[in-house]
């Protein structure tokens, strides 16, 4: 092997290691920051085109939000009605979700503890069955199975396209709020599990006296026909919502019951996750001070 082959190699691994800094290393980057933006732009693209207009109103220029279409000919979504517009947005975002893909791909034997000790070919072939790769994969999946036939059912193509918001959940790996918030689960898990497992009998005995109490009230009744009827209208009040229609006497009291309940009924859990955040957020930063020392 000669010198210029080892130099081309070398500088190779050099460059496969930056990009693997820029797009999957430890530390915040452009590029994350920009596929950050894109996520969110490709959600809220996603979310509105599901709006409905007029048809009539497009030649206008002038689509609108139009509930008097809904069931006619006349209304489309706005995906359809600009369908220039979002096919170059999609076209441009999956082909940069696409290359960060490959780039992650590419480098991701530069982890030599996760990948890069199991070989060039079964490293990445890990990387691919690992899941924040199969979002990836999954965020651009629907483009790809239309572009090439496979996906002909109309019906079934809309439906797939919801696939496009597993792009929201590769927002996860950007934001370092989530890693702490894994750790804080995983600290309070046995608190948090003890505090589900109690509102859970919280919700059951609601729910049994409010049956009895209601089903033979003409005005609630119809809510309160089961126990596992009454269980979304008393889930409902534990939130702190009023109450759906007018109870009798005795169900009132409890249904005031029920409203108190609800404070503890989330303010424990909200509480052991706010001082377990505020807990690994400090000792983050004393982390990142010490290993900048």
């Amino acid at each position: 092997m000669d010198a210029s082959t080892t130099s081309r190699r070398a500088d190779r691994r050099t460059m496969r290691a930056k990009m693997y800094e820029l797009v999957d290393g430890e530390f915040d980057s452009w590029a994350e920051y920009a596929m950050m933006v894109l996520i969110v732009l490709n959600v809220v693209m996603f979310v509105v085109g599901t709006l409905v207009v007029d048809d009539g109103s497009k030649a206008s220029g002038k689509p609108g939000h139009d509930m008097l279409c809904v069931g006619t000919k006349r209304c489309v979504t706005l995906s359809d009605a600009f369908v220039g517009v979002f096919s170059v947005f999609e076209i441009v975002s999956v082909a940069l979700f696409s290359l960060e893909y490959v780039l992650r791909l590419w480098c991701c034997v530069e982890n030599e503890q996760e990948y890069g000790r199991h070989g060039p070919v079964l490293g990445r072939l890990k990387y691919m069955s690992n899941g924040y790769a199969l979002i990836d994969l999954f965020a651009i999946l629907p483009f790809y199975l239309a572009l090439f036939g496979v996906i002909r059912h109309v019906r079934f193509s809309t439906t797939l396209r919801a696939l496009r918001l597993a792009r929201l959940l590769k927002a996860e790996k950007y934001l370092q709020a989530f890693s702490l918030l894994e750790i804080v689960l995983k600290e309070n898990g046995t608190l948090l599990v003890a505090c589900a497992y109690y509102a859970g009998i919280v919700l059951m005995v609601f729910s049994v006296i409010m049956y009895y109490l209601e089903r033979y009230n003409p005005e609630t009744a119809v809510y309160f026909q089961s126990i596992p009827d009454s269980m979304f209208p008393t889930l409902v009040m534990l939130t702190g919502e009023f109450p759906i229609t007018e109870f009798t006497t005795p169900g009132r009291i409890v249904a005031a019951c029920i409203a108190l309940a609800g404070v503890a009924f989330f303010a424990i859990p909200t509480a052991v996750i706010g001082s377990g955040f505020i807990r690994a957020v400090e000792e983050h930063d004393q982390f990142m001070r010490a290993r900048s020392e």
